[in-house]
């Protein structure tokens, strides 16, 4: 049987400021430290295709594992935040309070449209891959592999490195943070 394809989804470093209040805030100190111990961590995994949500949060915290291997970060637009219906910092706090208590069953259609968008983009991958990309977006995914309705199924910090093992259209979880996911070269 052949080894399933493994893709490191990456969850954006600490911002500047909430989402709540900036839609595409800058990382703050503290995540463009964080920025570069993630790439020290998952360094020794690569070279391998380096994807990023295009917010700006998402393309800094790729771009320090991007210049370790010299490679490109590719932008992948269908793993960006998912979207709110408004752009006023309140409703929006509210909407997403809401939202992340939901199920996707329940979710208007625009939502689900966009949740299905994050699992083509994750199905269409035939490599390893590390993905760089948002909190409810590894939490569809995670719901998908793991066959969870609800919209938030556990709670990834900031850099942590959830891993999906994708065989044919079927997605598993590896391991919720990389410290989960045995050393491949210690496993025979």
């Amino acid at each position: 049987m052949d080894r399933p394809v493994r893709i490191y989804l990456v969850r954006h470093a600490k911002t500047a400021e909430p989402w709540r209040t900036a839609v595409d805030a800058p990382l703050s100190s503290v995540g463009l430290e964080q920025a570069e111990r993630t790439a020290q961590d998952l360094s020794p995994l690569g070279p391998l295709p380096l994807f990023s949500s295009p917010l700006q949060r998402a393309r800094q915290t790729a771009a320090p594992l991007a210049d370790l291997w010299q490679t490109e970060i590719r932008i992948e637009p269908r793993v960006t935040e998912i979207p709110a219906p408004s752009a006023d910092p309140k409703e929006r706090g509210d909407w997403l309070m809401r939202t992340l208590t939901a199920k996707w069953s329940t979710m208007e259609y625009e939502l689900v449209e966009w949740r299905d968008g994050v699992l083509d983009a994750i199905t269409a991958i035939q490599e390893d891959t590390i993905i760089v990309t948002h909190y409810v977006v590894i939490n569809a995914v995670v719901g998908a592999a793991t066959d969870d309705d609800r919209v938030i199924s556990f709670h990834p910090d900031n850099t942590d490195t959830t891993v999906i093992d994708k065989s044919g259209d079927r997605l598993s979880v590896s391991g919720y943070t990389l410290k989960d996911v045995p050393d491949p070269a210690l496993v025979t």
